[in-house]
């Protein structure tokens, strides 16, 4: 996660400075004519891209070690969200330096923008919401976003858990906030799939039958437990 945010971190900065020495860079900006281009305030602007991409770099960063620091690392996971939470500000105010008459087509373009950001913002709420084990037609189901569905007879045991593989890679997925959804890559060189609500133990490990591993949990630990209780003895015979 620390290396994520570090890297996105980095590359926001430098497209901030890139853009306050190149404004051609500017989305919008670089389809505009030369009569139009006299009619926007290109300094006012590029500044206001250049510290933008630069505080959304600086912010995810500084939400990530604060995070850390308070003990709160499932936080920290929260802190890649902050730059899409500022693009409608960041649209809206980068459109205050074009005087040019509105054009349809710039209207369309702030529309779409921000029907993308919302499309965004609805497809994390419903990746971040909890998965749920159910159990139908001789399949093993896991709910939500990410989730799959494998025969009962494909797993040979279930376990508890209080620690997790080494991850290297997400492969597919979320992680944010403490929750992992999705495939993952890990140290040993196999992958897994996780369906994990929050970062504290216990885990639940469903054994497939080739020794590939499914790891649940939910954010309530009592529940957690009340899950293993249910589905243990159909495994575990």
């Amino acid at each position: 996660m620390e290396t994520n945010v570090l890297i996105s971190a980095c590359i926001l900065i430098g497209i901030g400075v890139l853009m306050k020495r190149f404004p051609m860079l500017i989305a919008g900006y670089n389809t505009l004519t030369e009569e139009e281009k006299k009619k926007v305030d290109t300094k006012g602007l590029s500044n206001f891209m250049c510290y933008s991409f630069v505080g959304m770099g600086i912010a995810p960063i500084a939400m990530y070690y604060i995070c850390l620091g308070i003990g709160h690392a499932d936080w920290a996971g929260m802190s890649s969200l902050l730059p899409i939470v500022y693009l409608p500000y960041l649209i809206y105010k980068a459109n205050t330096y074009d005087h040019n008459p509105p054009k349809k087509s710039r209207r369309y373009i702030v529309s779409l923008a921000l029907l993308i950001i919302t499309i965004v913002a609805v497809l994390m709420l419903y990746g971040m919401s909890a998965t749920k084990v159910r159990i139908e037609d001789g399949k093993l189901s896991f709910t939500g976003m990410f989730g799959v569905d494998k025969p009962l007879n494909t797993f040979s045991t279930v376990r508890l858990s209080d620690s997790l593989p080494n991850v290297t890679l997400r492969l597919s997925g979320i992680s944010v906030g403490g929750i992992n959804k999705g495939l993952f890559k890990l140290e040993s060189g196999t992958s897994c799939n996780m369906y994990l609500s929050s970062s504290k133990p216990p885990y639940i490990v469903f054994v497939e039958n080739s020794g590939r591993e499914i790891f649940y949990n939910s954010k309530d630990s009592t529940h957690t437990l009340e899950v293993y209780n249910n589905l243990s003895p159909l495994f575990n015979k």
